[in-house]
């Protein structure tokens, strides 16, 4: 005796295994960022969706299966139920194994086996289910065949399921999908090979006498998993949503504690352990023939300025020093603030005639400033790699002690000569 298919519930029941999929898959690398009563609830919740979703899976598929001659199935409630448990034990173990730190090779086939033998339980439990005179019998090979497909297909489910949890956020969404996908292909697979195993006698006739009667099971069954499948999933999805805020909340605290290490937080800046960071690995991966400058500028009234004034004045005016000075250097450079009233930068080599410029670009800048003229003195300082030293403290050094006063009143520097060159 042969059967039809309704195509409609065919692909209902390939629906509901490809979301089952999907949320154990979720629910299975979420495991590895779980610990205590979490990871149990984790556990469990992967378990009942995976289950459900093959048990469901089945028994859609049963329905959309049209017995010969027109009889109409009749299932035992008992035996139906009962069929679910083996679906959600197998998958608890699956999440088990595969939410391990190290497996072994042999750990994973044996659990893909026994994940596979729960899976063929299921489904032939609940065609043991089916009331029918005198019971089913099956061909050996597409039994052998369907229960290969449960254990090749359990292996697979494993593997992803591991494998996934590697894959760049960017694309895990993508990763995700698809193995959902093809893992709905085998659990599918392996369901309608085991209905090509069933053969039905031809004087078959099904029990009259039980609630579970006829061909309507397909749609509520359908309806009812894709439900809970769906609520997985959208305690999946607050899950994933609640993630991301915690994974850019901390990138905000790592970004603000690099920020707290290497910047001073008042102007942004590269602070002083920073920039000599920077100046001892420009010197480390110099060429030869290479070369660059220091320039250093030291606000020589600034803490008269935060003693008189107060912090805020005094904060509000080293703020605008670094802006006028980082706009008034050469080429590409790094300033930083070096001490509380100083500032120092790696600037490309400068002659005395481009030094001179430099003056020239820094007097106009800092000399708009309200607090200029009362507070604003200020001394200039130069060293030149390779030329004064290949040492980036001695550069330092250099460059604070053979500084000059720059004078308001006039439009050039009194003696360019003695700029250190």
């Amino acid at each position: 005796m042969q059967g039809s298919y309704d195509m409609t519930l065919v692909f209902a029941s390939y629906c509901v295994s490809v979301i089952a999929s999907f949320t154990a898959i979720y629910f299975g690398t979420r495991l590895f960022d779980v610990e205590g009563s979490a990871r149990r609830l984790w556990l469990a919740g992967g378990a009942l969706c995976m289950g459900s979703g093959i048990w469901t899976t089945h028994f859609v598929g049963m329905s959309a299966y049209t017995m010969p001659y027109g009889m109409s199935m009749s299932f035992s409630l008992g035996l139906t139920v009962l069929s679910w448990v083996p679906a959600v034990l197998a998958s608890a173990l699956a999440l088990f194994v595969i939410a391990q730190k190290e497996v072994r090779n042999i750990s994973l086939a044996a659990s893909a086996i026994i994940m596979g033998a729960g899976i063929a339980s299921m489904h032939y439990g609940g065609m043991a289910a089916m009331r029918i005179t005198p019971s089913i019998q099956y061909d050996n090979l597409w039994l052998t065949i369907s229960i290969v497909i449960a254990v090749v297909a359990s292996g697979a489910a494993l593997i992803i399921t591991r494998q996934v949890r590697n894959v760049p956020a960017q694309h895990a969404v993508w990763v995700k999908t698809g193995a959902a996908l093809i893992m709905g292909l085998a659990i599918c697979g392996m369901h309608y090979s085991g209905m090509e195993a069933a053969i039905y006698a031809p004087d078959a006739s099904m029990a009259s006498d039980n609630v579970l009667r006829g061909n309507w099971m397909g749609i509520p069954t359908a309806i009812a998993g894709a439900i809970m499948l769906l609520l997985a999933l959208l305690v999946a999805l607050e899950d994933f949503r609640r993630l991301e805020q915690q994974k850019k909340a901390k990138e905000v605290r790592e970004a603000w504690i690099d920020d707290a290490v290497h910047k001073d937080m008042l102007t942004g800046l590269a602070n002083r352990q920073h920039f000599e960071q920077l100046l001892v690995r420009k010197i480390a991966t110099s060429l030869p023939g290479d070369q660059f400058s220091l320039i250093y500028v030291e606000l020589d009234k600034y803490r008269d300025l935060l003693t008189s004034k107060g912090e805020a004045t005094a904060n509000q005016f080293i703020k605008d020093c670094a802006n006028a000075v980082d706009k008034s250097l050469p080429g590409p450079h790094i300033l930083s603030r070096f001490s509380m009233g100083s500032l120092m930068a790696i600037v490309p080599h400068q002659t005395a005639e481009q030094l001179e410029i430099v003056v020239h670009k820094l007097r106009t800048s800092l000399g708009g400033h309200a607090h200029t003229r009362e507070y604003g003195n200020w001394t200039l300082g130069f060293s030149h790699y390779p030329q004064t030293s290949t040492n980036g403290r001695m550069l330092i050094n250099q460059a604070r002690q053979r500084r000059q006063q720059v004078d308001y009143n006039n439009s050039h520097v009194e003696d360019a000569s003695t700029l250190p060159l």
